[in-house]
């Protein structure tokens, strides 16, 4: 056997190249294929090792039963390792046969070849700009769901139809009650438990491929409805020096609503309501008794109670 001048130099090269560590580059693997919109798509791969020498890579495709040998168009717009296919390079009902090869000076090494159906690859973003809000009808409070379409990457396409799908449950618990909304972007869930905290979260999906991921979660708090305020609570009364007293209360629950809290005293029968809650000296008696334990009603019939302090929560008027 005779040993071209070529081969021969060859063979030194590789010699030379192996005693310094160098060796042709290890086996790509594709690890994802994927397809936002069906209208694009993008595929990624993991690089070998690269032989101690610097290593190109270059996705090679072709489609269907072609036998013409295709160079990925884009390998910037997916980031590192990948290759995007614009609308132009996409077709939905064409299988791609891809793979990806690896070279450097000593050789090259390629990748399995990934058979990509771009219909079965198609999964969206999650819907984005997830909003809460409640509304009150005739007592009864329904919970109402906003949100807006995932982003695309190809803007100039509007031909996009998403299927949406929501999911909520009380906070704390784990299991989600899901309920297909169809293509609108809202959602009114009816007779929500009052008093209770809902998370919420939506998904997506076109008329072919897989649901995308939920989107964030949205957390609200519903109110008890419109129920009276609670018994606010009277802490304590003090004076610094007999001729003036202030009084505290914690303040009661709200019952869903604003609510204002107004101290009402009174003296042998008469009520008053002063302009805030100190009692200057012109209000002050010294020889009265203030009850602040009196959270009723009091008309001053008692004839052990000479005065008494009252603390009433309304809401507004409507």
């Amino acid at each position: 056997y005779y040993i071209q001048p070529f081969d021969s130099f060859f063979i030194l090269l590789l010699d030379f190249c192996t005693s310094l560590g160098h060796s042709y580059p290890g086996k790509p693997k594709i690890i994802r294929c994927h397809s936002l919109e069906k209208e694009t798509f993008s595929c990624w791969w993991k690089p070998g090792s690269d032989g101690g020498l610097p290593t190109n890579y270059t996705l090679f495709y072709s489609k269907d039963s072609e036998e013409k040998i295709y160079e990925c168009p884009d390998y910037e717009t997916s980031g590192p390792n990948s290759c995007y296919f614009d609308r132009n390079h996409t077709n939905a009902w064409t299988t791609y046969n891809i793979t990806v090869t690896a070279i450097n000076e000593i050789g090259s090494n390629s990748s399995d070849p990934q058979y990509v159906d771009v219909a079965s690859i198609v999964q969206p973003d999650a819907p984005v700009n997830l909003t809460l809000e409640t509304k009150t009808s005739a007592s009864i409070t329904n919970l109402w769901a906003k949100w807006s379409p995932p982003p695309i990457a190809d803007v100039r396409s509007n031909s996009h139809v998403y299927h949406y799908e929501l999911r909520l449950k009380t906070e704390g618990m784990e299991e989600w009650e899901t309920i297909s909304v169809g293509v609108q972007t809202q959602y009114k869930v009816i007779r929500v438990q009052p008093g209770v905290k809902y998370v919420v979260q939506v998904r997506c999906m076109l008329d072919l491929g897989k649901w995308s991921e939920w989107s964030s979660e949205r957390h609200i708090q519903i109110s008890r409805g419109q129920s009276p305020p609670e018994k606010p609570t009277i802490i304590k009364c003090r004076s610094p020096e007999k001729e003036t007293f202030t009084c505290w209360w914690k303040p009661a629950s709200n019952g869903g609503y604003p609510i204002t809290h107004t101290l009402l005293y009174s003296k042998e029968g008469t009520w008053f309501c002063p302009s805030d809650i100190f009692w200057n000296s012109t209000k002050v008696e010294i020889r009265s008794l203030y009850n602040t334990d009196c959270l009723e009603r009091c008309h001053g019939t008692s004839n052990s109670i000479i005065a008494c302090a009252l603390l009433l929560a309304t809401q507004p008027p409507k």
